[in-house]
């Protein structure tokens, strides 16, 4: 019998399914948890604005946290959106009484520094943040919890080490895509590429619903903590442009990259097969001394290639080395130059490409950008859209 470990999130829904619960259902199934919803509030909004608010009566939430941990028994929950000190006081009532590990998402104020909520919650939030496993406030939160200024990175760190030694385990969402993390007395660094995009609706759910996801499959708070960090750094460099505003992150982008990596790989495999079994062709495009390799570029930007590479071995070729991903190599850099997902060979630079470049059969290019073929010192990249395309070019090189 198949299982999964079981979540929840306690937030608002957003009705433009960009943060809120619906990031925190979209994050929990990335990553391979059940999620299930307290729903706090209802927002009608979209990317440029919230139009109205909803908040749930909280007999009605009560009702929620019953039904679903009677059942389906969360171990570990997140919190959103709680608009009142009477939903805070309520939430922690539950927790306690069903025993589930909470992340603590003190949400109060926007990342442009606009207050979210409409009464001062902030004694309820102290209150719950000594309840939690962790709490993960933005930087202005963190000023309102602490009641200082943040300005610097270092006045994050400072801020940080203040929380954490009233309250606990907090991570401080910083400058430039730096946070800073105190875990049981361990200061932690978190480093993330700055990623300059509008596209970050959402970026703060993603995070916290996915401490809450690793925990809940087993990893240390530590490891969570730094896993979440590389996961929703992944989501916001592949924010989605929809809307007129400010687009959501994408919790998706992890997973689609990892199988778009294993679509490359059997493009990758199958282009292999092919040469190995059609020597005709491949003899007449290798010669004796260069080394050949194959590579694939996602859409993502990850280029698979051979470790090694192909030679030229008596009558036959020989493959050197398993597929492997970002291998630091010349096909991969020259492949990265293209501006799309495409499949690509490096051969050496023969007549016979020459002569199919004359007679317009492919289109030699410096640069990658509408060719067929991309030149380098004594070779040439010959790439195509897919498997089948590049097949297509190699035989019209070696066959006319």
């Amino acid at each position: 019998m198949h299982t999964r470990p079981v979540v929840a999130t306690i937030a608002g829904s957003d009705s433009g399914g960009g943060a809120g619960l619906q990031a925190d259902l979209k994050t929990f199934t990335a990553l391979g948890v059940f999620g299930t919803t307290i729903i706090t509030s209802l927002t009608a909004q979209n990317t440029k604005t919230v139009t109205k608010v909803l908040e749930i009566p909280p007999d009605f939430i009560e009702a929620q946290f019953d039904a679903v941990c009677q059942d389906l028994r969360p171990s570990h929950a997140k919190t959103g959106m709680l608009a009142s000190g009477k939903i805070i006081e309520l939430v922690l009532r539950k927790i306690k009484e069903y025993q589930i590990k909470l992340v603590l998402d003190p949400v109060m104020v926007a990342k442009s520094g606009s207050l979210l909520i409409t009464e001062d919650i902030s004694e309820q939030i102290r209150k719950a943040m000594r309840e939690a496993i962790i709490s993960t406030p933005n930087r202005y939160e963190a000023e309102i919890i602490a009641n200082t200024k943040i300005n610097s990175q270092d006045d994050v760190i400072k801020t940080a080490r203040e929380i954490y030694s009233k309250y606990g385990n907090v991570v401080v969402k910083g400058f430039n895509g730096v946070d800073y993390a105190i875990i049981d007395g361990e200061e932690i660094e978190l480093k993330g590429d700055y990623i300059g995009t509008k596209n970050t609706h959402g970026s703060g759910d993603v995070f916290s619903a996915s401490i809450t996801a690793y925990l809940a499959l087993g990893y240390k708070l530590r490891d969570a903590v730094i896993r979440a960090k590389r996961f929703t750094s992944l989501t916001i460099k592949y924010g989605l442009d929809l809307g007129g505003g400010y687009g959501p992150v994408d919790p998706f982008a992890p997973v689609e990259s990892i199988v778009k990596r294993e679509e490359g790989r059997n493009e990758l495999e199958n282009l292999l097969w092919f040469l190995e079994s059609n020597l005709n062709i491949t003899l007449k495009l290798i010669n004796d001394t260069s080394k050949v390799n194959v590579a694939y570029m996602t859409n993502y930007n990850d280029v698979l290639s051979l470790a090694g590479g192909l030679i030229k071995y008596l009558e036959k070729i020989k493959i050197d080395g398993p597929i492997l991903n970002n291998v630091s190599n010349e096909i991969t850099k020259i492949m990265r130059e293209t501006s799309s997902e495409k499949i690509g060979i490096l051969l050496p630079l023969t007549d016979k490409i020459l002569d199919a470049a004359e007679k317009g059969k492919i289109k030699l290019s410096k640069s990658g950008i509408n060719g067929d073929a991309i030149l380098r010192d004594n070779m040439v990249l010959v790439v195509g859209k897919d498997k089948d395309d590049l097949i297509r070019k190699l035989k019209e090189v070696v066959l006319g």
